[in-house]
């Protein structure tokens, strides 16, 4: 006779992994997909016209902005069409610790962008809270240049949706699960900007042969 326990989930504590995925499935399903087009409309503008793609964001917000600004770069490359112009200004190290030291953390991403955007530039912000200081800052400094801003945002937007010309809440109760929607969304944009462009190639490859 077996001698295994039966598989009891309030003490293995799998019953609060399946309901974090529960959670997690039904907000997927809740994410706007016309905000997401918005987005989209707004980044194929942006390349169409030779323009850059900054992101940004704080902690884990930081590490999809960098993500996503590689995916940006790398996933949607495709031959005659001109790469997409990408940068993550939470990867920029010395400058973070520089406009931190002298100036102060709100302004790590704002005094980038300052010496860098161009109006027809686009900045996409990530803030689970929408009230970081700094993003905040980035923000208002885009809308004074001329910048497109695009927000990846909790459920309420805080203070950063006003600042965006098209945000995306991620309508999920935890930062965790926000996060993991930011990753969705990132990845589902990348994937849209890549069939966008895989159309803009097709005739230019044919005209070719």
């Amino acid at each position: 006779m077996s001698t295994a326990h039966a598989w009891t989930p309030a003490h293995d504590g799998t019953e609060a992994m399946h309901s974090y995925l529960e959670r997690l499935s039904r907000a997927v399903t809740e994410i706007a997909l016309p905000d997401l087009m918005r987005a989209a409309d707004v980044l194929e503008r942006a390349h169409a016209s030779g323009h850059t793609i900054f992101t940004c964001g704080n902690g884990g917000s930081a590490a999809t902005a960098s993500y996503f600004a590689l995916d940006l770069t790398k996933n949607t490359r495709l031959p005659g069409v001109p790469p997409m112009r990408t940068m993550c200004l939470a990867d920029q190290v010395p400058a973070l610790t520089a406009w931190a030291n002298n100036v102060g953390y709100e302004a790590v991403f704002s005094s980038q962008l300052a010496g860098l955007c161009r109006p027809g530039d686009v900045l996409v912000a990530i803030s689970t809270s929408g009230m970081s200081p700094n993003v905040l800052a980035a923000l208002r400094l885009g809308r004074d240049c001329g910048v497109g801003t695009i927000g990846l945002l909790g459920p309420t937007g805080g203070s950063a949706g006003p600042l965006c010309d098209v945000w995306i809440a991620a309508p999920a109760p935890s930062i965790e699960e926000q996060e993991d929607l930011y990753m969705s969304m990132t990845h589902i944009l990348t994937r849209h900007l890549h069939n966008h462009l895989s159309r803009i190639a097709a005739p230019r490859v044919e005209d070719r042969a």
